[in-house]
């Protein structure tokens, strides 16, 4: 990448200025590859463009709208290659069945995340996607299908985000920790899809439920049973039901959704202090 003289150029302080988003933040979606690489000048420093702002402003509006990170990245890169396809239509068959596939459920997933699933339509994400009816019911059975694999998709970009540090973590109680925070990184997004799924664990179509249960214990339920069993064997948790812990706690992760929204008088880092105080030693005073 390159950067022309009368392109406006400017130091990672700049950028955060008129971004309105952190240093460290910016660096964190550096990392994960949601902002693409700065110029290296002379001295080996690091220089930002107009485009870096651009794409860190509609980072922050997804984020503000619940829209995952990992998709709105991706959003960002398929907008700029549709200006210069100008909206090419893909065909089923032809070798970007995937990319398209994935253009889907990206975009449903956008809808879905901000509309919910009645108020979103398959014209809608056709006309997004810029695919013909043929195209959508090539990939997707109906919109039910579409909507189900978009919520597996949301569930595994949320839990992946703290995979890797808690890969590393042998302790029990750490790794609950990790997951509690990015739980609460991606609380607002995580509240929406667990209200997505509830919708679908209530209907009659046994199906339907069966998917939902499957992507909600895939993602969370499980790994935080395997985390609570841990504990128990390790000797840091008395015995207890962890799958039923597991349920509870996803829903104290809900909850605290609201309690952010009402009132701000208590941050994240408080928040996580009292929900640990509570698994760890319940509400009974100990002589």
């Amino acid at each position: 990448m390159e950067v022309s003289a009368d392109e406006r150029v400017m130091r990672i302080g700049g950028l955060s200025k008129l971004s309105a988003i952190s240093k460290q933040l910016i660096h964190y979606y550096l990392r994960m590859g949601y902002l693409h690489p700065p110029v290296y000048k002379k001295g080996n420093q690091a220089f930002y463009s107009q485009e870096h702002l651009d794409r860190l402003q509609f980072l922050k509006r997804c984020n503000d709208e619940a829209i995952p990170l990992s998709y709105a990245s991706s959003m960002w890169e398929r907008n700029a290659d549709k200006k210069s396809r100008n909206r090419q239509k893909h065909q089923p068959g032809d070798c970007t069945e995937s990319t398209t596939r994935e253009m889907i459920i990206q975009d449903a997933s956008r809808l879905f995340l901000r509309k919910g699933y009645n108020s979103t339509t398959i014209a809608e994400i056709m006309e997004s996607v810029g695919i013909t009816k043929p195209s959508f019911y090539y990939y997707f059975k109906d919109k039910k299908d579409l909507y189900l694999t978009c919520l597996d998709s949301i569930f595994d970009a949320i839990s992946e985000s703290a995979l890797d540090s808690i890969r590393q973590e042998k302790s029990a109680l750490k790794r609950l920790d990790q997951r509690w925070k990015a739980g609460q990184t991606y609380s607002k997004r995580l509240s929406i899809s667990i209200n997505l799924l509830k919708e679908s664990l209530a209907q009659e179509d046994e199906e339907e439920r069966a998917r939902a249960e499957a992507i909600l214990r895939k993602s969370w339920v499980d790994p935080l049973t395997k985390d609570l069993e841990r504990g128990v064997r390790s000797g840091d948790l008395r015995p207890i039901r962890s799958e039923i812990v597991s349920f509870a706690l996803i829903s104290l992760l809900d909850t605290f959704v609201y309690r952010e929204i009402l009132d701000k008088k208590y941050g994240a880092e408080a928040v996580s202090e009292t929900v640990f105080d509570l698994i760890l030693n319940g509400l009974l005073k100990r002589n």
